[in-house]
Formats: structure tokens, sequence, C-alpha cells
């Protein structure tokens, strides 16, 4: 199905680690721009609590909802925020490739952050926020092993953040 591109709409991608600062970002930049923000975590632990039963499947079930909700967003003329993380170079591919199919502006914003900052955010987050994912360190370390920075070779609009 052919879509017609709204030209005035963007589409911007957060990119980064747990702890990096995504969801920060997202909300400045949903109010700046303005858009309207995905912050997949948040409607995660709306849907399927602290600890998801089937984490993977609630994961797509919650991936497919937001995009249908872009395509609604976009579709009405207003900017999207997606604060996923976009962990590796596949997925990155595939949602930019989406993403340009309802607009042709779309950015991704890279958060640059130490993950030693990054996991004491994540622990201290778990600890004392209960309506937060729960992240344990061994999930943090297991998971940093999925995520490839995104690199300047990847030919994306790309605006950098730098987090301490």
């Amino acid at each position: 199905m052919k879509r017609n591109l709204i030209m005035s709409s963007e589409i911007h991608l957060i990119h980064g680690f747990m702890g990096f600062g995504k969801t920060t970002l997202a909300k400045q930049l949903e109010i700046s721009l303005p858009a309207v923000r995905f912050t997949h975590d948040e409607i995660m632990f709306a849907r399927h609590g602290r600890t998801p039963d089937n984490f993977t499947k609630c994961y797509e079930e919650v991936t497919q909802y937001i995009k249908n909700e872009t395509i609604k967003e976009i579709a009405k003329g207003n900017n999207v925020i997606l604060d996923f993380g976009f962990w590796d170079k596949q997925t990155r591919q595939e949602f930019y490739i989406w993403a340009k199919k309802l607009t042709e502006k779309v950015y991704f914003h890279a958060l640059v952050c130490d993950i030693d900052i990054a996991k004491s955010r994540v622990l201290t987050r778990t600890k004392n926020n209960p309506d937060e994912l729960y992240i344990d360190e061994s999930c943090f370390n297991d998971r940093l092993k999925k995520f490839t920075p995104l690199s300047d070779d990847e030919g994306y609009e790309t605006i950098y953040h730098h987090t301490y």
C-alpha cells in the first residue's frame, strides 16, 4: 500500500542504550518541536507491568502498536518521536526505511554516555522507582552485548547529544 508523504511532519528516532538519557531528551523534544512522543518502556510498563511475562512477545506487540499510532499521527500532520533505543544496525535500518515511507524528514538523535554512568542511572532507577521496568545489573550487562552505537558510515542524518 503506497502512502502519500506528509512533507511537514518529522519523525525523530532516539538512539542510545539504557540510562543514556533517551526519555529525558524525548520529553524535551516533545515540547520544543512540538511532537507526539512514544516511549516504548512506558507503554510496556503500562500494558504489561514491571516484569512482563514473555518479554519478546510483549515487546513486539508494543512495537506494532507504536507503528500504527505513528502512522495516524503523521497522517494528521504531527511530528513524532520514537524513543526506542534502536540498539542494532538492522533495527535502525528497518525503522528508517519504514519511517521514510511516511515522511521525508527522518532524523536520528544519538545519545553518547559513559557506560558506567548509564549503569548507575539504570540501577538507581530500578531501585527507587517501582513505576519503571525492572532492570538489574545482570540484565544491563546482558543487553549491553546487543548494543551497537550508531556510526557515521550508516549514512543517517544524525544529531548527537552527549549526556553526563
